[in-house]
């Protein structure tokens, strides 16, 4: 390693004070838009699909996949040059301070949030902390500049915004809504919709299935609406959108059985909707068998939460569960004192000892739902060996 010579180094008083003038000093030599995701769910999709939507006419600097922690702000930041159009970036919340860190990076100028559900409780040990750490971006945004919010959501709609003097744009089903959400149905693959936006109705499809893949969609348009893009081209764009792997990914699995990728992370939201989708997606002459590991970062409230995903697969009538690791037990004994049969639940922490179940139970016609948290890699071994 070289040595610095002398006049590369400069001393000063407080290093981390002179580095934040840095960053800012470097973000403000482009006076360019820069979106600022958060959520607890779909904002990596989001961002994506922004970034799919403006790439033809912007060049786009943007997070990767979903790296958005603390350690990645500098050399996305730095990223940005005298060529780029338009930046957007997740900014992450798992402990306190994670907003305003990323906002001193990024100063974004549009802000959006997808949607609020319990998660990375064990750092920030209270929901409603957790919460206000996620309204931060209201002041990340210097209280300016346009905040684009899902109306639906019941803990974003609670959020105080008496102080914020810039622009807010919602989206949602309900009628106050300025991009309402419409006539949501499954199309094999994709999903359908209508949106309406001053007045005018507007029909889409999307790749990946779910209807929070339509609220994903949803937000992308309305920033590139934001950004000057007419709606029509926008929902023209997203008819391409790749989807992302292990979200809600239809596999075709051996012995004409059909496997659900959905391990790309489990907190309590994106778990409920993957389940609702599975059921939905099911034909009554399926077997629905879910496959579920811990959910990360509970905290205090992993116990509750266990529960009601217990409750939530005997309503939705999932046939079998299997659960792995310690931790997911509990989800097995919240479904069986909720109603399902003792025998259609199966536990193991050994993934050999899993997979010679899958050997005795599964039949063809069965589908089977894959979910875990903490990237646990024998999802990815499970996934495998029973793909065709």
């Amino acid at each position: 390693m070289e040595k610095l010579h002398p006049d590369q180094i400069i001393m000063v008083a407080d290093v981390t004070e002179a580095f934040l003038k840095f960053t800012s000093y470097y973000r403000h030599l482009f006076n360019i838009p820069v979106a600022a995701i958060t959520g607890t769910c779909g904002k990596t999709t989001t961002k994506e699909m922004i970034k799919h939507i403006l790439q033809n006419d912007f060049t786009v600097q943007a997070s990767i996949s979903n790296k958005n922690a603390r350690c990645f702000h500098l050399p996305y930041l730095l990223g940005i040059d005298e060529n780029t159009d338009v930046a957007v970036f997740e900014t992450a919340v798992s402990k306190r301070g994670d907003m305003m860190k990323a906002c001193s990076y990024f100063f974004p100028t549009i802000g959006v949030m997808t949607m609020i559900g319990v998660d990375h409780t064990d750092k920030i040990r209270r929901f409603e902390n957790y919460k206000a750490e996620k309204a931060k971006l209201i002041e990340g945004l210097g209280y300016k500049g346009t905040l684009i919010i899902n109306l639906d959501d019941e803990h974003i709609s609670s959020m105080d915004f008496s102080n914020y003097r810039g622009k807010i744009v919602t989206f949602g089903k309900g009628k106050d809504a300025q991009f309402q959400i419409k006539d949501i149905r499954f199309d094999k693959n994709n999903m359908k919709y209508k949106i309406t936006h001053n007045n005018k109705e507007f029909k889409g499809t999307v790749p990946g299935l779910g209807s929070h893949n339509v609220y994903n969609a949803a937000a992308s348009i309305a920033v590139a609406v934001e950004l000057g893009m007419d709606m029509d081209t926008a929902i023209k764009r997203l008819e391409s959108f790749p989807p992302l792997k292990s979200h809600f990914q239809l596999v075709e699995g051996r012995n004409d059985t059909t496997i659900i990728d959905d391990t790309w992370k489990s907190n309590p939201a994106s778990l409920e909707s993957g389940l609702r989708t599975f059921h939905e997606i099911s034909l009554p002459s399926q077997r629905k068998i879910a496959v579920l590991g811990r959910i990360a970062a509970l905290g205090n409230y992993a116990d509750t939460e266990y529960q009601k995903v217990g409750k939530l697969l005997v309503e939705l009538g999932i046939n079998k569960l299997i659960t792995k690791g310690s931790l997911a037990k509990d989800i097995g004994k919240a479904a069986v004192a909720f109603g399902m049969n003792k025998e259609d639940v199966y536990h193991s922490s050994d993934p050999e000892d899993i997979i010679r179940y899958f050997d005795k139970l599964l039949q063809p016609n069965d589908v089977v739902y894959f979910k875990t948290g903490g990237n646990d890699k024998a999802f990815k071994h499970f996934i495998n060996y029973l793909k065709k």
